[in-house]
């Protein structure tokens, strides 16, 4: 897979569109499909295409993070993505470098990138970034790897989203360089 030199969130299901074009069993590249329509929908933020990719009673469990969890059940993951959206959360770069599928899960690995506001870190005690004060004209991107096993149903929705980090995301902050 390609790695993106720019924080480009509307290419980070480039890298399924790379295996979905070799995949060549039916039930695989449906369950493919489906993880790309559901990251295409996610950083797009469109709400009911992001969940019409889900089951009915999603479950979610975050790994690796000062505190695990996630939402589980449809209402829990609705909230969820709303706020993301909201928020502005949803606009991720997400550099897939290994994607292994099988009749019932998709797994992806990458680094993963999210703008994240001056006072989102402030918020939560950041006052500096390499160093250097927090500039209130920059934009500045959380990073940190994580892999994400995307469990499906018997129709080829998604049951949830495990996801395992690599490292708290604030704990890897850089100052995106305008391009």
């Amino acid at each position: 897979m390609t790695k993106a030199r720019n924080f480009d969130p509307d290419r980070s299901w480039a890298p399924l569109d790379e295996r979905l074009s070799k995949e060549t069993d039916p039930r695989r590249r449906a369950v493919l499909q489906q993880v790309r329509d559901h990251m295409c929908t996610e950083i797009s933020g469109d709400f009911d295409g992001l969940m019409a990719t889900l089951t009915n009673e999603p479950r979610y469990h975050f790994w690796g993070l000062p505190i695990e969890g996630g939402p589980k059940g449809r209402e829990a993951v609705s909230a969820f993505y709303r706020q993301m959206i909201d928020g502005g959360g949803h606009r991720f770069h997400f550099d897939i470098e290994r994607i292994v599928v099988d009749d019932d899960t998709v797994v992806t690995e990458g680094k993963i990138h999210q703008k994240t506001s001056v006072e989102a870190l402030r918020a939560s005690g950041i006052e500096e970034v390499d160093g250097e004060p927090l500039d209130d004209d920059a934009t500045y991107i959380a990073e940190t790897h994580i892999v994400t096993v995307w469990p499906m149903d018997a129709d080829g929705r998604i049951i949830g989203e495990d996801i395992y980090f690599g490292s708290p995301p604030m704990a890897n902050l850089r100052r995106l360089q305008k391009s």
